[in-house]
């Protein structure tokens, strides 16, 4: 029974190293969070079970969001600071253009609008699947669609950034602190009990926002603490990979090809519309234009703060950003719901 249990985290674990590893030495771009995703998601959907161990999503979430809090020096905070109104913006008009992508991903799967407009918004994939089966959306259809955005988003926006050569250097020169294991460990278990307990009282995305939160407030007051070995950070983004591929289900895809299409199609469009976005935004903020392009990008915080901290795109304001949106998007999803579902019933 035992054996049972541990083979498909034991699988899980030993195909994100290797392909981790494998992806790393072909320059890939994410190696550490697309190796794991892609050889776990695909080892499902050929039938062979791997999934991650218990924690092992709150485990990476924490790692994570530490290494992020720890790029938030006063000067980063400043310019984080100077540009919230921006960032309202985006959340915002990320609300509208989940909206219409959310009409046609409706039209195209021919699924009911619940479903499609939980498939479509762009907060936490686990936290739209959580809100969505709450309202009354399909939970297979559900999966697939949000499961389809992050795919084709995660494989394709750090290909297209790394491979365009931009980075946000010219603002965002890396903060180096050296390793100091046992304030590293005190501040990981610090961040750990703060995640718990946001969790435990209901705050969305809590195990990354919670030990970001605390890394960046001693970062921001120059506490001395720990930097982030830069293996530790990858053994987050694998477990973080593990929690993605799982996702993928073969009876699920097999049973909803046009949920697929019309998910692909909604998702080209979000991705389209958020550059349009960036681009503005780009005309008068003065940030890099490749920190805009993930910062307003329709994925979620995990899969954005990375890219931004393995590409050197200014972690911090890419996840500011996206801490405004999931902020916005937890406040008034469901009332915008509600009002959109009024509007199409009067229709």
């Amino acid at each position: 029974m035992f054996k049972d249990r541990a083979a498909p985290v034991v699988g899980a674990l030993i195909a994100a190293a290797v392909f981790g590893w494998l992806f790393s030495a072909l320059k890939l771009p994410l190696p550490w969070l697309l190796g794991p995703f892609l050889s776990v998601g695909i080892a499902n959907l050929c039938g062979i079970r791997l999934h991650e161990f218990r924690g092992g999503r709150q485990t990476g979430q924490v790692i994570i969001g530490t290494a992020i809090g720890l790029t938030f020096t006063p000067a980063i905070a400043r310019i984080v600071a100077s540009h919230l109104p921006s960032m309202a913006l985006v959340a915002f008009l990320s609300l509208v253009i989940a909206g219409i992508g959310a009409v046609m991903l409706r039209k195209i799967a021919r699924i009911d609008a619940t479903t499609a407009f939980f498939g479509t918004v762009p907060g936490g994939m686990s936290e739209m699947l959580v809100i969505g089966d709450k309202v009354g959306a399909q939970p297979m259809l559900l999966t697939v669609a949000q499961v389809v955005r992050v795919t084709i988003l995660v494989l394709t926006l750090p290909a297209a950034i790394m491979w365009s050569g931009a980075s946000g250097l010219e603002l965002f020169a890396p903060h180096f602190v050296p390793v100091i294991w046992p304030k590293l460990i005190a501040l990981l278990a610090a961040g750990g009990l703060v995640a718990f307990t946001l969790n435990a009282l209901g705050m969305t995305n809590a195990w990354m926002l919670g030990s970001c939160a605390l890394a960046a407030t001693l970062t921001v007051l120059e506490v001395e603490t720990s930097g982030m070995p830069s293996y530790l950070s990858a053994a987050g983004q694998a477990l973080i990979g593990i929690m993605l591929g799982q996702r993928f289900e073969r009876e699920e895809f097999a049973r909803a090809p046009r949920v697929i299409v019309g998910a692909a199609v909604s998702t080209a469009f979000l991705m389209a519309a958020c550059l349009g976005l960036a681009l503005l935004l780009w005309s008068y903020s003065g940030l890099p234009l490749a920190t805009l392009v993930a910062a307003t990008a329709p994925g979620g915080l995990a899969e954005m703060s990375i890219t931004a901290k393995v590409l050197n795109l200014g972690v911090p304001v890419v996840t500011a950003f996206h801490v405004m949106r999931i902020f916005m998007i937890t406040l008034f999803t469901l009332p915008a719901f509600r009002v959109l579902n009024r509007v199409r019933q009067g229709l």
